[in-house]
């Protein structure tokens, strides 16, 4: 099994990354038919969400009981937050410190001009700067900054892993904010806490008859959990807790250089001074007047809409695949550990 997973670890990074996994479900002759599909059985065995494969994680997750050793060839690794601080010092040297230093420096690396940086531009991108990362270190460090492990680094996505999460300040602020809207006191945001804060009664889906007010206040819930979701491959539940909605704030504060506009923002959106007293709602135009995001404006994603297929059905349950891929190493002499 050691043998077969070197021999799939392309870059003798000691893991695997996903597109050295999909090359070797190629290899083995397993026919995965969508790119959702092949991010699921991902997912399956990358056991810590860390984006990368161990040699544990694969070996574990194929025998079906925890496997010992340590995972090979990563002992000159370092960690992706190690890696992740030194890119961000000498980003700092060359003077991207705030938001439009960090802008110039992303667009640099982004040949194409798409708004993303794939991993060829990534991996040229960390050579300019200099820092001597190894091929293992640069793809530990397009992982930890590729939140939805789409293979692409988004401008947001490398935005919030450089500036990293907010400052005492910010943090005690959007806690402020969480104990204002939590009415009950039960530590999460849900429907009955917002639904007497603002009102989806004029909002035009709501006025059409193609939603209730309900569904667009569950909505909105969702707008809190996505970067969190992003994070952790979970779907929305219309429950917002506290690390969700630091989460959402931890993106919107990276766009945001200065704590006091920061916090001018956070009372325009949740009203923390108390000075308005009108229940919110939405205007004609659809939007509510408030959470902002991006610093008080409609976050943008910074790149087209990309229309996507629906995916097929997956042919197997995940234990199915895992068996599969069991049968199809043993057929290749990869039976032990």
């Amino acid at each position: 099994m050691l043998k077969a997973f070197k021999f799939f670890d392309i870059n003798d990074s000691g893991d695997l990354s996903p597109e050295e996994f999909a090359k070797a479900i190629e290899k083995i002759g397993i026919m995965i038919p969508t790119r959702q599909d092949l991010d699921t059985l991902f997912n399956i065995y990358d056991d810590d969400r860390s984006g990368v494969i161990t040699y544990r994680e694969f070996s574990s997750n194929l025998f079906g009981y925890a496997v010992g050793g340590s995972t090979p060839g990563k002992a000159g690794v370092a960690s992706g937050d190690v890696l992740v601080d030194r890119l961000r010092k000498k980003l700092a040297s060359r003077g991207a410190r705030g938001i439009i230093g960090l802008a110039r420096q992303f667009k640099i690396m982004d040949d194409n001009h798409s708004m993303s940086l794939d991993k060829y531009e990534f991996s040229k991108g960390m050579g300019d700067f200099g820092l001597g990362f190894s091929e293992g270190e640069i793809q530990t460090v397009f992982n930890y900054f590729d939140a939805n492990k789409n293979g692409l680094l988004e401008y947001d996505e490398f935005l919030r892993a450089i500036r990293g999460p907010m400052n005492p300040a910010r943090r005690a602020i959007v806690a402020k904010a969480f104990a204002i809207m939590d009415k009950d006191g039960n530590g999460y945001l849900d429907y009955n806490d917002i639904k007497g804060v603002y009102s989806a009664s004029k909002h035009p889906d709501v006025i059409s008859g193609k939603k209730t007010e309900q569904q667009i206040l569950q909505e909105f819930l969702e707008t809190f959990e996505a970067a969190h979701n992003m994070r952790s491959n979970e779907a929305p539940d219309h429950i917002v807790t506290k690390d969700e909605f630091d989460e959402y704030y931890n993106n919107v504060s990276a766009s945001i250089d200065r704590d006091d506009y920061f916090a001018v923002m956070m009372n325009s959106a949740w009203n923390l001074d108390g000075s308005r007293v009108k229940k919110s709602g939405w205007s004609n135009t659809g939007g509510a007047s408030a959470p902002a995001s991006r610093g008080g404006q409609r976050q943008q994603t910074g790149a087209p809409a990309k229309a996507t297929a629906k995916p097929e059905n997956m042919n197997y349950s995940d234990k199915q695949l895992c068996e599969v891929m069991r049968k199809k190493l043993a057929a290749r002499g990869a039976r032990g550990i």
